[in-house]
C-alpha cells in the first residue's frame, strides 16, 4: 500500500495581512517545498511568510507540539515594559526604543502590581531598563513578594561594576545580555556603533560578581552569522552564562521602519541550520528535533507556556572538547521513542502517561555515562517546575535558543496562545500574550 502523501494545509488559523496588519484567515500551508503562513484578506488577498525551509522536520515537530501542548495553561512570565528610553538607537531595536513618549513605570506602581503576583518570573525590559534611577528598588519590591527578576540590557551601564553590585545588592537574579559578536563592522550595522569593548567590560563585571548571564545574539542574514561559533565558545568558557540564545532578526520596531532590513530577517528554523554549519554537525538539525519533543514534553508536563517556534538545545561544558552534546549524554533516540509513546497514551490516560514516561525514562537518564550529569539535569526540571531562575541553573549545562520574537509576518492566534511570556506596559496595560504586544504596538506605529 502506498504511503500517504501529506496534506498540504498543516492548520487553520488566524493570521495578519502583511499590508493592513488586520487580522485574516490563515493557513500554514506546504508549498513548493516550504513551509509557509498563508494569510487570506479579504482587501489585499493572499499574503504569506516563511516559516521553515524543512517541511518534514516542521511537519514532525508541529504536530508533537500541538499534541502535547494541548490545553490553555496560565502565564508565569511577564515582561514589565518599565519604560520607551534607550541610550542607544539601534538601527534594528525592534522595541521601538525613544520611540513613544510616556513616562516610565514607577516603584509605587510596581508595588501595586507585586501584591497581585507572587512566585513570577518578570523580565525587567522596556528599550533599557539602567536609564532609570528607580530600577535597584523595583528590583527589591519585586523580590521581597518572591518573583525572579531578569534584567534585559545593552550591557552599557553594566559596564560600570559598582553600578552592577547595586543591581545584585538589591536581588537581581539573572541578565540577558545583547551580544551580537565580535565584529565591531557588524555592531555598527546593527547597534550603529562599535561596542565590543563595552560588552566585554559588562561581562567581565557580570563574570566577576557571579551573575548567571544568557547571552542573547541578535543575527541578520548577511551581517553576522559568522559570529555565532565565536559567541558559542565565548559563552562557554564562563561559567556564569547558563543560556545563549540566538535572535533571528524580525520586522518590528526600527527594522521594520526601515527598508533594508527586510532581507535579514530570520526564523528560528534558520538559524538551527545556520549553528549546524559553524559546528560542523556537531549541534545537528535532526537531533534538535528529538531534543525539542523532550523539551515540549517537560513544558507540558509542568505546566509551562511556550512558543512553537522558538526551538532548544542542550549542551555541557567539557574541559577536552569545549562541549559535548545531550546526544552523547543521554540515549535520546530511545528517549524519543519513549516521548511519542507518552504523545499517543496522553489522549486517553492523561495522568498516567506521565506515570509510564517516567518509568520508561528512568533507564536513560539511570545510565553510567549520563549519572555524571544528573546535577544539571535535576536543575533543569526544577526550573519547569519552579521558574526559569538561572540561579538554580549548574555549572555544567548550557540552553541553547533559537528563538524569535513575534512579529505581524509570523503571527498565529493559536501558536500566540501558548506565548511563554505576556507583557505589562503603560501603553497596552495586561496582555496575556507578549506576541499580540507585538503587533498591538506595531500596528499603532504604522497607522498613517
Amino acid at each position: 500500500m502506498k504511503e500517504a502523501m501529506p496534506q498540504p494545509v498543516l492548520r487553520k488559523t488566524i493570521g495578519l495581512c502583511s499590508v493592513c496588519l488586520r487580522a485574516a484567515p490563515a493557513e500554514v500551508r506546504e508549498e513548493d517545498g516550504l513551509i509557509r503562513l498563508v494569510k487570506i484578506c479579504r482587501e489585499h488577498g493572499e499574503t504569506r511568510a516563511l516559516l521553515s525551509e524543512h517541511p518534514a522536520d516542521f511537519r514532525e515537530v508541529h504536530d508533537f507540539y500541538f499534541d502535547v501542548m494541548d490545553r490553555p495553561l496560565p502565564q508565569r512570565d511577564f515582561i514589565l515594559r518599565l519604560t520607551e528610553r534607550c541610550n542607544l538607537s539601534c538601527p534594528i531595536c525592534l522595541a521601538g526604543g525613544n520611540q513613544d513618549i510616556l513616562p516610565d513605570m514607577t516603584p509605587a506602581e510596581i508595588h501595586r502590581l507585586a501584591r497581585s503576583f507572587r512566585g513570577r518570573k518578570f523580565d525587567l525590559m522596556g528599550c533599557e531598563p539602567t536609564v532609570m534611577k528607580d530600577l535597584p528598588e523595583i528590583i527589591r519590591i519585586l523580590r521581597r513578594t518572591r518573583n525572579i527578576t531578569a534584567l534585559h540590557s545593552n550591557g552599557i551601564a553594566l559596564a560600570d561594576r559598582d553600578y552592577l553590585k547595586t543591581l545584585k545588592n538589591a536581588g537581581l537574579d539573572e541578565v540577558h545580555l545583547q551580544f551580537d559578536g565580535f565584529d565591531e563592522s557588524a555592531y555598527g550595522v546593527i547597534r550603529g556603533r562599535p561596542l565590543l569593548e563595552t560588552k566585554l567590560k559588562a561581562m567581565e563585571n557580570l563574570s566577576t560578581l557571579g551573575v548567571p548571564v544568557d547571552l542573547v545574539m541578535t543575527i541578520l542574514s548577511g551581517v553576522n552569522e559568522k559570529e555565532m561559533l565565536p559567541v558559542l565558545d565565548f559563552g562557554l568558557k564562563r561559567e556564569n552564562v547558563k543560556e545563549i540564545f540566538f535572535l533571528g532578526c524580525r520586522m518590528l520596531g526600527r527594522a521594520a521602519a526601515d527598508g533594508r532590513f527586510e532581507s535579514a530577517q530570520l526564523m528560528p528554523d534558520q538559524v538551527i541550520d545556520l549553528l549546524d554549519r559553524a559546528t560542523g554537525g556537531r549541534i545537528a538539525r535532526a537531533n534538535v528535533r528529538r531534543f525539542q519533543k523532550l523539551y515540549y514534553t517537560f513544558l507540558s508536563v509542568f505546566g509551562v507556556r511556550k512558543c512553537l517556534y522558538v526551538q532548544h538545545y542542550l549542551v555541557f561544558r567539557d574541559a577536552r572538547r569545549g562541549y559535548i552534546t545531550v546526544d552523547e549524554v543521554l540515549d535520546m533516540p530511545r528517549l524519543e521513542r519513549a516521548l511519542e509513546r507518552f504523545r499517543k497514551r496522553r489522549r486517553k490516560w492523561r495522568k498516567a502517561s506521565v506515570l509510564l514516561l517516567a518509568l520508561e525514562s528512568m533507564p536513560v537518564f539511570l545510565a553510567p555515562r549520563s549519572l555524571r550529569y544528573a546535577a544539571d539535569l535535576v536543575a533543569m526540571n526544577l526550573m519547569m517546575a519552579l521558574g526559569f531562575n538561572l540561579r538554580r541553573a549548574r555549572s555544567k549545562g548550557v540552553m541553547l535558543g533559537y528563538i524569535t520574537a513575534c512579529d505581524p509576518l509570523i503571527y498565529d492566534a493559536a501558536v500566540a496562545g501558548q506565548c511563554g511570556k505576556g507583557e505589562i506596559s503603560h501603553d497596552l496595560g495586561f496582555q496575556e500574550a507578549g506576541a499580540l504586544a507585538n503587533v498591538m504596538r506595531e500596528h499603532r506605529w504604522r497607522r498613517p
